[in-house]
């Protein structure tokens, strides 16, 4: 048990692919707040962290200054089950002995607010699909459905389900203690108001100026570049440590091919239906 324990104020959920690192490191900057150096815990999100007990979490928080806001970042919890993730298995196999992750943070952490950031559903699923990708586990040329489908443990598109997530955590906190962002037009278009309603919401001087806020924090590679890394598995760490992986950057031969129209065409069909239920829950239009 520790003493006199450390616990988060805020918890920024996700989605995944969403500005979620951009916005962490904006609250980093803020001389309101005091963050772990992991952004990440999943704690809440992954069966196999969340039994390793209430102490452990609170470990990472631990030598932080408690006069300043505390808080942490996971995109896993922007979800309703609890998957296990370090089983070997490529699909998403639920821990029915859990509570929603909505419900087990509501039960520890009764006084948290909660960010969320939304984006155009079927381009965020093509980003996660491009960060897998550069991982190099998996071939960038057998096309993000049949990726999507065989690997659901990614939750390429198990994310983008936004309607049952949001419908998960406001149905265990009230809506004056989350804060919805939309990525196309907060995060990109208005960057500056957006980091003004966070702080705000959050309790600290909006008038704050971070440094860079227009900057972005990861950067993509081409398809061309993620299937030559793959292919090319040995000299992988050649080709991306010198000039050669920002030609093929610049030269991205592979596009057609590694982002089939019928995919996006898929991911709409089954996105689409959700957009006028999620207008209605944050009165706020949702691109997809």
């Amino acid at each position: 048990m520790i003493p006199n324990p450390i616990r988060p104020g805020f918890l920024l959920i996700g989605a995944q692919k969403a500005g979620t690192t951009w916005l962490w490191e904006m609250l980093r900057q803020h001389d309101g707040t005091s963050l772990p150096d992991k952004k990440e815990i999943h704690y809440f999100g992954a069966s196999e962290l969340f039994g390793r007990g209430w102490d452990w979490y609170l470990e990472h928080f631990q030598g932080l200054d408690s006069s300043r806001l505390v808080g942490e970042a996971s995109t896993s919890y922007f979800f309703d089950r609890v998957p296990f993730w370090f089983n070997e298995d490529r699909k998403i196999e639920y821990d029915a002995r859990l509570d929603p992750i909505p419900r087990l943070v509501r039960n520890a952490l009764p006084d948290s607010k909660i960010i969320v950031v939304l984006r155009d559903p079927v381009k965020r699923a093509i980003s996660a699909y491009r960060h897998w990708m550069k991982k190099g586990d998996l071939s960038p040329l057998a096309g993000l459905k049949s990726t999507a489908l065989r690997h659901p443990k990614l939750r390429i598109i198990e994310y983008g389900h936004y309607l049952q997530h949001l419908e998960a955590w406001y149905g265990e906190f009230p809506a004056d203690r989350i804060l919805p962002l939309l990525f196309e037009e907060d995060v990109i278009g208005d960057p500056r108001n957006a980091l003004q309603r966070v702080y705000g919401f959050l309790g600290l001087n909006a008038e704050f100026e971070p440094c860079s806020p227009e900057q972005r924090v990861h950067e993509s590679w081409s398809w061309t570049r993620s299937a030559v890394s793959y292919y090319a598995r040995p000299l992988r760490g050649w080709i991306n440590r010198g000039r050669l992986g920002r030609w093929l950057d610049e030269h991205d031969w592979l596009e057609s091919v590694a982002l089939r129209q019928s995919d996006i065409d898929y991911l709409r069909s089954i996105y689409l239906p959700e957009r006028p239920a999620i207008k209605r829950l944050l009165n706020r239009s949702l691109d997809c």
